[in-house]
Order: structure tokens, then sequence, then C-alpha cells
């Protein structure tokens, strides 16, 4: 406490350094005696600088005078060498660059509020984005501000604070029997450009495994005694390349398959070694089952497989699209009735895979289990449907403990 000017104080606490740049931390207040001469409310200002100390000790006046772009960078590295998934890193950092850093990234952690987060949530939705896409903004700013309060840099983490948009809840698309049948069909096909997805999908459907999961297949994975395929490593893929990692929740699990399936890996491995002949290669025990070499050194690209049952998708929408265009000469896939329309994912195979498994009555741990859940309540949330065979037996059951002969007609 000092006096500037006759009457006039300077009243300074001291912070510590900033957990960041390492430069000294202050903050600092003028109180303003009413007498203006030497001395005058030496008591006042002692008790306003107490009021300050013990507003610091509470907690106010914390953080770090850096970035908010600075504590990203930051959280994205400390991910990195925590073993993040690149995908993963690849996609918070794409995210971060187009949309998080031109609006928030120049703003000052101490000066961060929850209504800069909700003005930027606001601003994202005008700009036509998804109220899911900009909830997921909302999860990376959350997090990177809740490992910068456990750093130190932030007292708290002003996102709590903050309300962002609520994800509306799309139902899932989830393929029949039939359909993902006719879509096998089409993949084997003998004019098909891509045969292997013929066996991509039978697998898909009969495992739920991701589609990273199944181009990290090798063939020293395949126990072919026990009828069985053990999940050791996944493809991920980014736009600097591919690399293999631990399956997600880095469960390696063990898959008991059926009958069908195991001949549909005989019949590729048969291929495989056929096209390994033909070019005088050998095809190695740990080669993996889907590859673009015909030497199986390397694995399909996840982005690859993607596109190609898109393609195969598109295939299947297409007579019903050549008879719309007889009537209607400018139809578009949009002026397909839904009947008509394939608008499935390779990823919704993975939901049929649950849904069937469920519809079977089998219990959430099994199903978790087979889809490399950890916890089975992520499976009862996200992958099941509730499918018309189901609601019917609901109804049912409801109907069979009650005595409706007691009612009488009408």
């Amino acid at each position: 406490m000092r006096e500037k000017a006759p009457g006039r104080w300077e009243l300074r606490v001291f912070l510590g350094k900033d957990p960041i740049t390492g430069k000294p931390k202050q903050v600092s207040r003028v109180y303003t005696a009413p007498r203006r001469e030497p001395g005058a409310g030496r008591r006042e200002a002692a008790k306003q600088l107490a009021a300050l100390v013990s507003e610091v000790e509470r907690g106010g006046h914390g953080g770090s005078a850096a970035t908010f772009g600075v504590l990203l960078d930051e959280w994205t590295t400390h991910g990195e060498r925590m073993g993040w998934s690149p995908k993963t890193l690849h996609e918070y950092r794409r995210k971060i660059d187009k949309q998080i850093r031109p609006t928030l990234g120049a703003k000052r952690l101490d000066k961060l509020t929850a209504h800069d987060l909700d003005r930027f949530y606001a601003a994202q939705l005008r700009t036509g984005l998804a109220e899911r896409t900009v909830h997921h903004l909302h999860r990376i700013i959350s997090a990177a501000l809740r490992q910068g309060r456990k750093w130190g840099w932030v007292t708290f983490n002003v996102a709590d604070d903050a309300t962002p948009p609520t994800p509306r809840k799309t139902e899932l698309s989830v393929p029949s029997p039939d359909r993902v049948s006719a879509l096998i069909r089409e993949a084997a096909r003998p004019s098909s450009r891509a045969p292997e997805m013929a066996a991509v999908i039978t697998l898909a459907a009969l495992t739920g495994m991701r589609r990273g999961e199944l181009c990290g297949l090798r063939w020293s994975d395949v126990d072919w005694r026990g009828s069985a395929v053990t999940v050791r490593q996944s493809i991920w893929q980014t736009s600097d390349g591919i690399g293999t990692k631990a399956p997600k929740t880095h469960q390696t699990r063990r898959l008991l398959l059926g009958e069908h399936a195991m001949a549909v890996l005989a019949g590729r491995l048969a291929r495989a070694k056929e096209d390994a002949k033909l070019a005088k290669v050998k095809l190695p025990v740990d080669g993996y089952i889907f590859s673009p070499d015909v030497d199986a050194a390397n694995p399909t690209r996840p982005d690859s497989v993607t596109q190609a049952f898109t393609r195969l998708c598109r295939r299947m929408e297409a007579p019903a699209l050549e008879r719309l265009r007889e009537t209607k000469s400018r139809a578009a896939r949009s002026d397909l009735p839904a009947a008509d329309r394939w608008d499935y994912r390779l990823h919704d195979l993975r939901h049929y895979t649950a849904t069937q498994l469920f519809a079977a009555g089998l219990n959430p741990k099994t199903v978790a289990d087979r889809l490399g859940h950890a916890d089975p309540s992520i499976t009862l949330r996200v992958y099941t449907a509730n499918t018309d065979a189901q609601a019917q037996e609901a109804a049912d059951s409801l109907e069979a403990g009650l005595d409706f002969a007691a009612l009488g007609p009408g």
C-alpha cells in the first residue's frame, strides 16, 4: 500500500508467478480518500487492502494471462503424450483450427467468460452447424479448460456455466436382415469393382467390428479350429497417412464365429492364396485379410472401405432411380421414396449387430463384449433400436396378465 498522491492510495497484492509465462502476477486497485491531504484515508485504505487480500485468498484473480489458444495447443500436445488416437488428435486439431481458434484463440484465459462461450456457440449455429457439432465443440473447450484448471492455468472452468445447444436425438438407421443380405449379394457379383466388400459386410454384420478393426485383421488372428477371430489392433487414417493402434478402449477381444462366417474367411483366404500364386509371391501367415497388395503387406485403408460401401448403396438405388427418371427426367436421389433409398453408413452394420443380438434376447454384457464396449450401459444407450417385433412383444406381454373378459362387450 502506498500513497501516490495526497489522499490517493495504490493497493497491490502479489499473486505469484504466471504458470505459463513465469512472469510475476499482481492485482492492484486505487483508493481515493474524501479529503485530499497527505495521510488522509490511511485507515480506510488499509481496510480496502485487507478486503483485496481476502478476495485473492478465496480464489479471485487467479489464472493465467496466456491465451486460450495456447492452452488448446498444450492440451492436444498433452493428449499426444498420453497416447490419444492419432485420428482423435487429428479431428480435435482440425475443429480447433477451423472453428474455435479464429474466434476464441486470442482470448486471455483470465478474461474468458461463460458469456463469451455462449456467444460463440450461437454464432456457430448461425453459420449452419448442427447442434450436435456445436455441442462437440463445447466438449473440446470444456475438456481443455478442465485440464487447465488441474494445471493451475485457470481457477475454474467457465465452460461449466456455459449453455451449449442440446443435440437432437437422431434415430439410428439400422438395415434389415434382408437388406444386409442384398448388399452382400450385390458386392459378390462377378462384375463388382470391390468383391472383397462381400466379406467385409458379412464380417461387419456378424461381429460388430469397427471399420478400423476390420482393416486391421491379419490371417494370424484367425483361429480355424476354434472358429474365432481375435481383434488385436485397429487401423487409423488421417490426411497424413495411416497407422496401427490398439482397439478402442484398449480391449483385445476374441469373437466366436458361426459356420457361415468361417466359410467366408476360408473363401477369402483361398482367393488371396490364388492371387499370390499367380503373382509368384508368398502370402505371409500374418498378412492382412483385407489388403490392396497381393502379398497382403499393407492393410486396406478405412476410408477406401467406406467409399466402396457408399458406392454399393448407390448401386442398390440405381434401378429405382432409373424408373423414376422414366416419368421425371430430372429426378435426383432426394426424389426417391424412403422405401427405395439406401441411406446407410458402414457403421450402421454395427448398429445392426447390436439390434439383432438384443432382439435375440442376449444380455447387455454379452453384446457389449462382442462390440468391444467397456461399459454395457453405452451399448444400451447407443446401439439398440426398438424393432417392431420387440414393440409387439412388449404389448402382448402387458396384456397377458389382465382378464379382459370382465370388461364385457364394448
